[in-house]
């Protein structure tokens, strides 16, 4: 059995205990901010304080995922800084150990937490989210609508779909997308209307796909048409809904694997691409994004001395992690507005803090 230094044990003890104990505030906190939000829908069906509360519980991982980075930082820096506040840095320094290699052990520790962290967003978070929905709208026994009467616009090969916006509705168990005032468009290679269809509406199952319902046909033949009505059909397409869901949901909320399949379905089909790479790249950068916040702000905590207390070190890293929630998305923004490949957007704050960081260990060396 491996025995680590007696240091190791020291900052990684301290800092788990205030990482852990941080993370439990914060994701505490968003769960009741979180479960005041369900109140206005209590009295609608039977959804009540029971399938809130059982909604919320399925919310857990994703609160705990999106709430680690600012639990890191802030858990980091008291650590290290009430290390510094009882002169327990100097002695270790005074052994040999540089701020580099004392910060290298809390690095780790949020290395080591980040990664199984990351498993379980892409492995839980969507199903459970799935499922949460799935009860909520089972117990208010109602549909809720995507997007609210707005035009829906999707595109597969040759195929054009327009609807006014979806709902999801429950049908045996299953949660099923319906979209009303169907309108689909397909062209042939010369990019004319080869046919088109009208339907009241439109359902897909992932057992079954895509059905149309009160279809009117109309194909195309040079100088004539025919019109013919059907009352169900089976439409048969590569379009997902996910790749409709993409402007009406949230697509954080989405498998990477999701996202990377909805982006190159838009870019064959040259739509924009920027919400779901946005999401694709916070999702890749996430544990080199909350490594680099928690390198960046370490270096003010080896600044505080006795005359620090702790709520200076709590500031600090609130300052830190709120700086970077702003930072982040501000490069985001300008990345799509002048037409930069948003994976800039999500990786100068990453080099931004590295060099922050690099300065301030080498003013503390």
């Amino acid at each position: 059995m491996i025995r680590l230094p007696a240091h190791q044990r020291l900052l990684l003890r301290s800092s788990g205990f205030a990482i852990l104990g941080t993370w439990a505030v914060l994701a505490g906190f968003a769960l009741i901010g979180a479960l005041l939000d369900q109140v206005d829908d209590f009295g609608q069906g039977d959804y009540g304080l029971e399938h809130a509360l059982l909604f919320l519980l399925l919310q857990v991982p994703r609160r705990l995922y999106e709430n680690f980075p600012m639990a890191a930082v802030i858990g980091a820096v008291l650590a290290i800084g009430g290390h510094a506040a009882r002169s327990e840095l100097v002695a270790l320094r005074a052994s040999g150990l540089s701020p580099v290699r004392i910060a290298s052990v809390v690095l780790g520790l949020v290395a080591l937490l980040s990664l199984p962290l990351m498993v379980a967003r892409e492995a839980l978070v969507p199903g459970f989210e799935a499922k949460g929905q799935a009860i909520k709208l089972a117990a208010m026994q109602r549909e809720v609508t995507l997007a609210s009467g707005a035009a829906v616009w999707a595109r597969e090969g040759s195929e054009v779909f327009q609807a006014r916006g979806g709902q999801r509705r429950i049908v045996d168990g299953r949660i099923v997308l319906v979209f009303e005032d169907v309108r689909v468009y397909a062209f042939d290679p010369q990019g004319r209307l080869a046919w088109l269809q009208d339907a009241e509406e439109a359902a897909y199952r992932e057992d079954r796909g895509w059905e149309l319902r009160d279809v009117r046909r109309t194909v195309f033949h040079g100088r004539t048409a025919t019109l013919e009505r059907i009352d169900a059909q089976a439409w048969a397409t590569a379009l997902k809904p996910g790749a409709i869901e993409a402007g009406l949901a949230r697509p954080d909320l989405l498998p990477a694997l999701a996202l990377r399949e909805q982006i190159g379905q838009l870019r064959r089909n040259a739509l924009a691409t920027g919400p779901l790479e946005d999401a694709f790249w916070a999702r890749v950068a996430y544990p080199v994004a909350t490594l680099a916040l928690v390198f960046a702000a370490l270096p003010f905590a080896f600044g505080q001395r006795r005359s620090g207390g702790f709520g200076m070190r709590l500031m600090v890293g609130i300052v830190f992690a709120l700086l970077a929630r702003l930072v982040q998305p501000m490069f985001a923004n300008i990345a799509q507005a002048y037409g930069w490949p948003v994976v800039l957007a999500h990786l100068l704050p990453v080099v931004l803090l590295v060099a922050i960081g690099l300065i301030g260990f080498r003013r503390r060396a």
